[in-house]
Parts: structure tokens; sequence; C-alpha cells
């Protein structure tokens, strides 16, 4: 796990990129280096750098940029994350031939790459984002993992294009204007985060998930090609789905405890996070089971009535045997923490304090590699979402106009009827289920606030996929993608702290999708599949009960502890008007949520505040607007 960014192009010598790599030092605090790339000819092709969390291969044979053992300068690699089936993929390489110099997955991807090419990221069990440079042919890759677990942001400027694993990084190059994008501040307001390819800084785009794309650099000039796709997110098993409910278990908790085992590879202590919840306690189980000594457990122990499970967390880790460490989370405490969780934010977030919390303590205490419970949800119909799709898929036996009439016209209320229109009025049960769950602020919300409704809707679920199928592909592909992945990895590495996610793989996925909807959701139970899966193994208390989540308890600590903070933000003008806000609009907004007034939760102030403190944070350069360039990656 570390920070990557680098330039394809004339790059300044190598001065930008040694800027961007300093800016993600928290990232990488083992190591770092910086590396200039050679076109054919020996011109000039920019540079990569990198900053080496050690996780595998804690030797100074892992160090990046690394070079082709067998090729001197001619390929460079820089990698970001962790690739689990790296073992396999290098008995693979060894019965072709290749003498490996280091233990590292890194030199596994590189001498993979030269091999067989950019399609070998397919081949990647695992969570990466990379760049890779052919000196000879004047060509370089960019490769993120197909569910988006590491991030990797592209911006074109002066003949270059430029990398980083934050936003900051590229605006740390000195070449990218402090402008918000309009279409990114409508979307990040609509949902609570900014939705990929877009980023807040106009010109700044995230490569998509499961894609590559190639960059050819001639005369020191940089072009970047249109993304290609080498692995969806989730895709349909091809054969009839499993209606045994034995036969389903057994699927799971196969590829559950596979995936935990591949997720323990390190060359360094292994923690998890515990929250009490069914999902973080499967993977704690499972690791706990698979490690040769007792595991670090860690739960953030909350004193407000109706959000602590920390009794449910230590019952497990009292069956399990662990090292366990509760983190105690207050008000005050937050708001002490709230300068550096607020500078660790890259873009502006609704989520994410509870994991800069946690991923501080331990860090503390000197674990590098934590699992998380992560994506339990959205591959196992954990969330509401779920549910409401099937309550939902009633109202399509209305007739199609007689619907999209209702939702017109509940759609012109505004509030919480926004959400209901946006149920009503998509194209299918799953879609109006997840946009009404996940809308923020709806359209009419967003023109009170001075923004323009406009942003880039993801595309549909396929088709062939059943409704709680494609319910997941939307929440992997929206939500979990653009909201918890991104907010996991920026905020634990913040802390140099890497978060391993075992439900977010391949093979789990694969074994949902191959499953009927029948066994997915049962009266009463939360999550069937896991529970029949992995029940046995729990105390009966963590899952025989009402499906919590784990949240912080911000609508009281915006009302007490932190209601200072928030108010001197958001009813500043100077300050509103900066993140491109209408300051009268954002001031009902607040007024409403301390008069609680129906359907205003503390989700919608708070999404301004952390606008605003970004806005600020950033120096953004006043309102938004797009720069005359055209977009980076093409359609």
């Amino acid at each position: 796990m570390c920070g990557i960014a680098g330039a394809f192009g004339n790059a300044r010598g190598g001065d930008v990129v040694g800027r961007m790599t300093a800016c993600l030092a928290h990232r990488g605090p083992d190591d770092g280096g910086l590396t200039r790339l050679i076109a054919p000819g020996g011109d000039p092709a920019g540079a990569f750098g990198h900053r080496r969390l050690a996780i595998i291969d804690l030797s100074p044979l892992g160090h990046q940029p690394m070079f082709a053992q067998s090729s001197g300068e001619r390929h460079v690699l820089v990698f970001n994350g962790e690739i689990y089936n790296y073992r396999e993929l290098r008995l693979e390489l060894q019965q072709d031939g290749v003498q490996f110099r280091s233990t590292s997955d890194t030199e596994v991807i590189l001498e993979g790459l030269i091999r067989h090419g950019a399609r070998y990221v397919a081949r990647l069990r695992g969570m990466f984002a990379l760049a890779w440079w052919d000196s000879h042919a004047g060509r370089g890759v960019v490769a993120r993992d197909q569910f988006g677990m590491k991030p990797l942001y592209l911006a074109r400027r002066e003949g270059n294009v430029l990398f980083a694993s934050e936003v900051r990084g590229l605006l740390s190059s000195g070449m990218v204007e402090r402008r918000a994008s309009p279409r990114a501040l409508a979307g990040y307001l609509a949902s609570g985060s900014v939705p990929e390819p877009l980023a807040m800084i106009a010109g700044v785009e995230m490569l998509p998930a499961g894609h590559f794309a190639e960059v050819t650099v001639a005369n020191g000039v940089a072009t970047c090609g249109a993304p290609r796709a080498f692995a969806p997110a989730l895709e349909g098993s091809g054969r009839p789905l499993v209606r045994d409910a034995r036969e389903a278990a057994r699927m799971v908790e196969a590829a559950l405890r596979d995936s935990v085992q591949g997720h323990l590879i390190a060359d360094t202590p292994v923690g998890s996070f515990l929250s009490g919840g069914i999902d973080s306690s499967v993977i704690t189980t499972l690791a706990a089971e698979s490690s040769a000594s007792p595991i670090d457990t860690f739960t953030i122990v909350l004193g407000e009535a109706g959000f602590d499970e920390a009794a449910y967390a230590r019952a497990i880790a009292h069956r399990l045997g662990t090292r366990h460490h509760e983190i105690p989370l207050g008000g005050g405490d937050m708001l002490e923490a709230l300068p550096a969780a607020l500078r660790a934010m890259d873009q502006p977030s609704l989520d994410g304090l509870n994991t800069f919390a946690v991923s501080r303590a331990v860090r503390e205490r000197g674990i590098k590699v934590v699992l998380s419970g992560l994506g339990g949800d959205e591959l196992f119909a954990g969330y509401p979402s779920f549910a409401r799709a099937r309550r939902v898929a009633r109202l399509w036996l209305a007739p199609d106009g007689v619907r999209r009439a209702a939702g017109a016209l509940m759609g012109r209320r505004g509030g919480r009827a926004e959400k209901i229109a946006a149920m009503v009025s998509e194209q299918t049960p799953a879609r109006g289920a997840y946009e009404g769950s996940r809308t923020l602020f709806g359209p009419r919300a967003l023109l009170s606030l001075g923004v323009v409704p406009d942003w880039p809707r993801a595309g549909d679920a396929p088709p062939n996929f059943t409704m709680l199928q494609q319910v997941s592909w939307y929440e992997v592909t929206g939500y979990m993608r653009s909201t918890l992945l991104r907010d996991s990895d920026v905020f634990s590495m913040s802390h140099g702290l890497e978060l391993r996610v075992p439900f977010v793989d391949r093979a789990v996925a694969a074994a949902s999708m191959a499953i009927d909807d029948s066994l997915k959701m049962r009266q009463g139970v939360n999550k069937p599949l896991l529970i029949d899966a992995m029940g046995a193994k729990l105390p009966r208390e963590v899952w025989d009960r009402p499906k919590q989540g784990f949240a912080l308890p911000l609508d009281h600590w915006m009302r007490g502890e932190l209601y200072s903070e928030v108010e001197r933000a958001l009813l500043d003008p100077v300050r509103v008007r900066r993140s491109g806000l209408d300051p009268a609009g954002v001031a009902m907004v607040w007024s409403g949520f301390l008069a609680r007034q129906p359907g205003l939760s503390w989700s919608r102030p708070w999404a301004l505040f952390t606008l605003v403190r970004w806005a600020e944070q950033v120096g953004l350069e006043g309102g938004a607007a797009e720069p005359a360039e055209p977009q980076l990656l093409e359609a």
C-alpha cells in the first residue's frame, strides 16, 4: 500500500513529480523514490514518484519505482495496493523462465505486464492502481482494480498527463487550477460524495474502476487514449442460480474463507476492525481461525445510547481470544480531532470520520494492516434499499404514465417527497430503490443552494440481472465505490495504515451473484446468507437482533460539542460563496436542521459543512468553472 504520482510528457524536468510525491508522504512513510522516464531515442518522457508503506517484502528490494531486472531501465512500474494471488502468478512466470530478485507482489506485476501486456491486469486479484512505462515503445499504461478500491486521478496540463493517488497530489504540482467542477459539485450534493469519474477539481478525473488507459509520448507531448474495460465489478454467473440453502451457505463460507486467507498475506501483523455487527464479526472470526497467533481487534466505543455496539464486539473478541482494544470517542474527542480529520479529507465527503478515528488508534498501536467488514451489506442484501426494491416493485403494476405523473407531482413538493419521486420515476424498481435511498439533495434543493442540478448519472444495471442483483450493482458501483471505498482509502492512509476489505473480492462477489434472490432475504433475519454460512460461529446476540449499522451520533454532536464549529462555517457568507453555494440557501438548511424540520437530518448540513471547510482548506478560487480544454478521458 502506497502513494503514487507521475507525469507522462515534459514534466518540467521532474520537479513537478517531486512535489506531488512529497505531498503523498503520509501514504508511504517507510520509503520514497523518484525516477525520470526516457522516450525512444533518449529524450525525456516524464517521471514517476512513489511513497512506500512496506507490507510485503520489507527489504530494499521492494523499493519503487521498480525497474525490470531483465531489461535494465526499459520497463518502470509504480504500484499502489496489494495483490492476493501474486504467489500463484509468480509460479506461472517462473515456469516461463522469469527469475525474481525480490518476494514482492510489485515485481510479479511488472514481469507479468512485460510478457502479457496491459490486459495482464485482469489476472490480478486484489486492490491496485498502477502506472507502467516501456521506454522502447514510448508507451505507458495506467490501470485501476475492478472494484475501485484504490484511487487514481488524472489531469492533462501543458502537454503532460499527470496522475496521483489523491487530488491534493495533483494540486501540489502547481499545474492544476484550484477551481471546482460544477457537475462534480452537483453530484456531491446529490449523493454525499463526488461521483466517479468526476473529481471536485475541474479538469481532474478518476480513471474508471476496472479500466486501463494507454499513454503515448512523442516529442515531449503526452496523449491519453480512451479507457478500456478489463473487468466489471459484478457479472452474472452464466449458470442457473443456486436455490438450495445448504449449497449456498457452503459456497459463501468457502469464498469468504479463501478471501480472508489471501487478505492475511503480509510480512507485518494484521489487525481487524470489529464493530460488533455481522460483517466485521464474520471477517474477524475467519481471520482469527486462519491466524497462527492472536490478532488485534479494534472497536470504537460511543457513549450515546443507541449507537454503541461495544458489548457485542467484546463478546466476539472474548470468544475468539483476540487482543481487544476499545477506543472511546465522544463529541469532545471529535471536536479535538476535527481539524486533522478535515485536513485528511482529500475531497469533501459525508462519510469517513469513524474510519479516521479508528485508523489513528490502530496505527498508534503499531499495526500497519487492518481488515474491515466493508462490502457485506452490498453483496448480501444488508441495506434497506434491497427490501425497498421489493416494495417499490409493486408500484410498477400501475400504468407507466400514471406512475411517472405521480413522481413528477411529488418531485415538485421538494423535501422527503423528492426521494419518493425518485423511487417511482426510475426505469426499474432496483434503480428507484437505490436512488430513493441515496439521494441527499434533490433537484429543487440544489436550486435553492444555487447549484444547477446537472451531474453524470451512473449507467443502468445489466438487464439480465435479477432485481436484488441489480440493487447490489448500484450499491457496489455507486455508494460503495464513490463513498465507502474512497473514504476508507484516504482516511486510513492519512495515518499510513493499509485497510483491506475481504468482502470486496471477485470470488466472494461471484458466489453472491450465483445465488437466487429467494435466499438473500428472509423475514426477520438480516443477511440470511451470511447467517446460514457463519452464524454458528458467532454469538447469537450478534446476529439475532435488528440491523444497527455503525454510525457516529453526528445529529447529537452538531447540536452540542460541534455546534459552534458548524454554525461558524455555514453562516459565513464569504466561506460559503467560495464553495460555490448560495449563503441564503445554506442558512435555510442549517436553521431547518436546528428546528428539527421533518425530513432534514444531520446529513444535509454536515455535507455542506465539509464542503465549505474543504473549499477553504484547498484554497478554492471561488465558485465553480470548467476549464476550456476538453476532458482527458474520452467516452
